[in-house]
């Protein structure tokens, strides 16, 4: 590549946009009064070449390459070179095709710093890998000599002789290059170590241990729920024993209700028969006294009375049995009325115990269902960190 055309506005002494054409591809030589501008050209391009020591370019800082840093109404600097792109074989990679090369850097008051190659935006280090291609490292200009770098170079160790002959020979960038490759391999694989120690150390021993949390929880989900279900059976047993027994009750005293009502109505019977016995008693007392005057009835009515005395021994006899059953059927009455409050209280006991269990059934598989997730989640995370690992290999 040769040198076509340089543009300089705003950089250093060069106020007003300075077009510089007519190079010879072999030789030129800029030459005029002192304090003109010479070494602001070579500085000009060595900007625009991206140094990056500003030492050598007779400035502090980037705001001093600004004509008078920005103060005389110039906010910026701009330098522009054309290179001349014919021969194929030493165009920089990727611009074989382009007959011409625009290079521009342009720098702000307030320190932003801009590339453009052939007047689209560039980052720096393509810059440079595109300079470097065809050797042109500005930041270790063998190609310039400046003052006092020929008794540098004989005054230069073997090491710095070698490193200055790779420069100019053009392996010097692959020698960054791989450097920089070896540091950024390095640091991954650190990284990689660091991740590996991670896994190792706290989330596989973490995730084995939520894996035999999880097997125990399960288990214990297993049983406790086989237990929920023999209780709720119980529970259910219970109740249906209870609502049995309860029914049987009610049969028990519907029937000894009715036997009631029937005694009860036969000792009405009896006491009617009783008073009837009573009456005919008396008219017979009666019949006795008006009649025992008579001769010979007198027998006949005194047996009459004694059958009619055994009668009412009998008739009383029975009444006295169907009293005493009148009261069994109430005690045993009595008793089924306690054991039916007794079988209600137990089953109201019963079906309380139940909803409990329920409402403990509900929370357990709630609190199995977050652990499950929980356990979803940390597997994902696994995942996602062992995908992480693989995907940072695989871009290295």
């Amino acid at each position: 590549m040769f040198v076509e055309e340089l543009i300089i506005d705003g950089f250093k002494s060069y106020a007003a946009r300075t077009h510089i054409t007519g190079w010879d591809h072999e030789f030129n030589a800029i030459t005029g009064l002192n304090g003109s501008g010479k070494s602001n050209i070579l500085d000009a391009i060595c900007f625009v070449l991206g140094i990056r020591n500003y030492k050598l370019l007779r400035a502090n800082n980037m705001q001093d390459l600004i004509y008078k840093r920005g103060q005389a109404g110039i906010t910026k600097a701009s330098v522009t070179v054309v290179f001349r792109n014919n021969d194929r074989k030493t165009s920089p990679l990727g611009y074989e095709d382009c007959k011409q090369i625009s290079l521009t850097r342009q720098i702000m008051v307030g320190g932003k710093n801009k590339y453009m190659i052939n007047g689209h935006t560039a980052q720096e280090q393509a810059v440079a890998n595109m300079l470097q291609s065809v050797q042109l490292s500005i930041n270790n200009p063998h190609f310039l000599i400046m003052q006092g770098k020929i008794t540098q170079v004989l005054n230069m160790h073997p090491p710095e002789i070698l490193a200055m002959i790779e420069e100019a020979a053009g392996t010097r960038m692959f020698e960054e290059r791989k450097d920089k490759a070896q540091k950024t391999m390095s640091k991954k694989d650190k990284k990689i170590e660091e991740i590996s120690a991670i896994l190792t150390e706290e989330i596989t021993p973490k995730l084995d241990k939520l894996r035999h949390e999880k097997q125990a929880y399960l288990e214990y989900q297993k049983v406790e729920i086989e237990l929920d279900r023999l209780r709720r059976l119980v529970v259910a047993y219970d109740y249906t024993k209870c609502k049995e027994s309860l029914n049987n009750s009610n049969s028990s005293m519907a029937s000894g209700r009715a036997r009631l009502d029937e005694m009860a109505v036969q000792l009405e019977t009896i006491k009617a028969e009783i008073a009837n016995i009573a009456k005919s008693k008396a008219k017979t007392e009666e019949k006795r006294r008006a009649e025992m005057s008579k001769s010979g009835e007198f027998k006949t009515l005194q047996a009459q009375i004694d059958e009619l005395s055994k009668e009412l021994v009998r008739i009383k006899t029975q009444c006295d049995l169907k009293t005493a059953s009148i009261k069994e059927e109430q005690a045993a009455k009595s008793k089924l009325v306690a054991s039916k409050g007794k079988f209600e209280s137990e089953l109201a006991k019963r079906a309380t115990s139940f909803e409990k269990q329920m409402s403990k059934y509900t929370q357990e598989k709630q609190q199995y269902d977050e652990k499950a997730k929980d356990v979803t989640q940390l597997e994902e995370l696994l995942q996602s960190l062992t995908t992480g690992v693989a995907s940072d290999e695989g871009r290295e």
